[in-house]
């Protein structure tokens, strides 16, 4: 590959690695990505003249204006939100470029289109795909720039093609000039991608930093996950749970005893039925809470060996729900935080933004024996308003069918059971519901298609404990996840939407009951399929909490650790010097009085022998000898490389034969050798290799002409000897 070959190739990786930024976003509409995609294709064909045709530069400059209309159009009529219209122009710009006879300063363009690109591509994503789309880009970038620079610097300075290789053209005189490989660019590219990112970590970690909670700019919202919302709709979690995106991510630390317990992620509670869907009557009464300086405070608790930690890594959401366990007492690491009267926690709007922040949840396991001691039906006035409200047209044989199944019951928890039961047993679980009537659709559930999902279920449950005057409420969230244990993360899927009950204890105030058969609950599946996939979203966790939600608390305990690991390493090297040089000491003062050394580590036992091979092997010492025979050799190295060149004042002659020899060592490695009989004139006629003809004239000259060599002609020499040492060797390759 020639360097122009090589410098088009890297351009076009550049250019088309900032366009794949921008597809990786999703933000793209399929048009725009096809037509670009398809031009970069042409340019490609047009600068590699594969194809002759090109757009001439007064059609591109007419087409230009033209398109200056269609962006009000593209916006106005067509709908294109403001950050999607800047990219359709920049992709038309740059494809007129594209499709034209390029000068440098065309190039220059492109690459400064190219940069703004990935400008915009980071303010939409945050995910490891664009990291990975970065380096690639970073590496053609440098690739592309010192490919351009070089390629600029050969054509201003005069220097043309000739066969394989460069020769600059002077008045005087036709110089060769070595042409830079694009293997060596490619390699310079890789180290000087690399000493960047190393340069760039220290700063990354060094620069300040805002609090963590809500992290992203995403310049376009239309990347979020619909579907959960506020109001349940009886049939809708039906469409949520066949979308197999990512809500959220969650590291949990439970309390022995419930380790690995599953949990429910609350969002939304629900109080007033309708008949057809459910609704929180108070939506728009939400409270402030107030920070503490450690964190939202929501309850007391006086027995702590039931928290359970749960760390939320929550994906962009068209509300502004703020998930938790049952029964959050404390919340961290939020800008805000709201609660309502039904018990749900809100916090600002993240539609375009991921959320991080840390709950502290009470989840205790009560009894059954302890609830059925809790069978007051005295509740307050609020309770017996909000939560035994029923819809008017309710169909009574629900009322008639909850009377059946608790028949005999005699607390409040033995009728939530007998009723979550039946509804496990009685009644199937299914996705693809089909309605028979267009009455009540509870009714036509329960004694019709006797098959649901889980709102249905649900539904059932709150509304036959309310016929029986028992206050309950639906509750819509998420089941547990799908376990990873690469990182000890939960897993929280769209399909993981899900809908329960909690019921009124006057005593131990809301518990959870779950009517949904097993059926109903994901399972998820092992294999290496699912390990990969583990181990994908532990990299994409670590991407999201080390690098994008680095904070100044992050920063603050590395700086921490990293202050106690110095304090250690500082203790431990003191108390080894001190105890090196007392034996040391000891040593010496044992030589100098005439005396054998008796000096023994008290630690160790060590005798003075052993000592010494412990001091010549210590690592300092070993670190020393490693620098000095370095030092010594690099030395060596350079005498010996430049020693005929400094000879050349002084001893002509000598530094003409050194230099001649080291052409013969060069050759016989390479399978030219000698005869003893073959004057240095026959060798290389013999050879009629040009570089070594005029190495041997050169010798000629300084060795039985009288003369010295100039600093050109020296030059001249290191260049030709360095080009031989490259040559491929030929073994067994007889010289005539």
């Amino acid at each position: 590959m020639t360097l122009d070959r090589y410098f088009k190739f890297s351009s076009y990786v550049l250019l088309t690695s900032s366009f794949v930024m921008l597809a990786a976003t999703g933000q793209l509409d399929l048009a725009a990505m096809v037509l670009y995609a398809g031009v970069l294709l042409a340019g490609w064909l047009i600068d590699t003249e594969r194809v002759e045709w090109r757009v001439p530069k007064w059609l591109a400059s007419w087409l230009m204006v033209l398109y200056l209309p269609f962006t009000l159009l593209d916006w106005r009529l067509l709908g294109s939100p403001p950050i999607l219209v800047t990219i359709h122009f920049i992709f038309f710009a740059s494809s007129l470029k594209l499709l034209q006879t390029k000068a440098a300063r065309d190039w220059l363009w492109l690459y400064v289109v190219a940069f703004f690109e990935m400008l915009l591509a980071a303010g939409m994503t945050i995910d490891t795909t664009f990291f990975l789309l970065l380096l690639v880009f970073l590496f053609a970038a440098i690739s592309t720039l010192a490919s351009f620079e070089i390629r600029r610097a050969q054509q201003e300075a005069g220097i043309g093609y000739a066969g394989t290789e460069l020769w600059k053209e002077t008045p005087t005189e036709r110089r060769r000039v070595d042409q830079p490989h694009w293997r060596e660019l490619g390699y310079f590219s890789a180290i000087s991608l690399a000493l960047i990112l190393l340069l760039a970590a220290p700063l990354f970690l060094a620069m300040p930093r805002l609090s963590r909670g809500v992290f992203g700019n995403g310049l376009v919202s239309g990347n979020t996950l619909t579907g959960f919302s506020e109001n349940v709709r009886l049939g809708e979690v039906a469409q949520v749970k066949l979308n197999p995106q990512i809500v959220m991510r969650v590291q949990v630390e439970q309390p022995p005893e419930q380790y690995r317990m599953p949990l429910r992620w609350r969002g939304v509670t629900l109080d007033e039925y309708d008949g057809s869907g459910w609704r929180d009557s108070e939506q728009q009464e939400r409270f402030a809470v107030a920070d503490t300086g450690e964190g939202f405070r929501l309850s007391n608790v006086s027995d702590r060996r039931y928290l359970t930690s749960q760390k939320f890594y929550l994906s962009p959401l068209d509300i502004n729900t703020v998930f938790a366990a049952p029964r959050p007492v404390q919340v961290r690491d939020l800008p805000r935080l709201y609660r309502d009267r039904s018990d749900g926690l809100w916090t600002i709007p993240h539609r375009s933004s991921h959320l991080i922040y840390t709950v502290l949840s009470d989840t205790r396991v009560f009894r059954d024996a302890e609830l059925r001691t809790d069978n007051s039906r005295v509740y307050p006035e609020e309770i017996r308003e909000r939560y035994l409200q029923l819809p008017k047209n309710l169909d009574r044989r629900i009322g008639e069918l909850a009377e059946q199944i608790t028949r005999g019951t005699e607390t409040q928890h033995d009728v939530a059971r007998r009723i979550e039961n039946h509804l496990h047993t009685a009644l199937g679980y299914t996705l693809d519901l089909k309605r028979t009537s267009e009455g009540d659709p509870l009714a036509d559930f329960l004694f019709n298609v006797k098959a649901g999902h889980c709102e249905y279920f649900a539904t059932a449950l709150a509304v036959m404990l309310r016929t029986r005057n028992i206050p309950a409420r639906l509750v819509n969230g998420f089941q547990t996840g799908e376990y990873n244990s690469v990182d000890d993360t939960w897993i929280v899927r769209q399909s993981d939407a899900h809908s329960w009950v909690e019921v009124y204890y006057p005593q131990h105030g809301w518990v959870a009951f779950d009517p949904t058969p097993p059926a109903g609950l994901n399972k998820y599946e092992g294999g290496l399929l699912a390990t990969m996939r583990h181990y994908g979203e532990a990299v994409e966790l670590f991407w999201m909490e080390r690098v994008i939600g680095f904070d100044a608390q992050e920063q603050l305990s590395i700086a921490l650790k990293a202050q106690r690991w110095l304090s250690s390493r500082q203790n431990d090297a003191a108390s080894r010097w001190f105890d090196w040089k007392e034996r040391f000491g000891e040593w010496i003062r044992s030589w100098r009085d005439g005396r054998q050394p008796k000096f023994k580590d008290p630690s160790s036992g060590e005798a003075p022998t052993e000592w010494l091979r412990h001091v010549a092997l210590h690592p300092i010492t070993v670190t020393f000898y490693c620098i000095i025979g370095l030092a010594g050799a690099t030395l060596l190295w350079r005498a010996r490389a430049r020693s005929w060149r400094r000879r050349m004042k002084r001893d002509a002659v000598g530094s003409a034969v050194a230099f001649y020899q080291e052409m013969i060592e060069t050759l016989d490695r390479a399978g030219y050798k000698r005869r003893p009989d073959q004057t240095p004139l026959e060798f290389a006629e013999v050879l009629a290799i040009p570089k070594v003809s005029e190495i041997t004239r050169l010798y000629q000259q300084v060795r039985f002409g009288g003369g010295r060599l100039t600093p050109t002609e020296i030059e001249l020499v290191r260049h030709l000897l360095k080009d031989l040492k490259k040559r491929k060797p030929q073994p067994g390759h007889p010289v005539p």
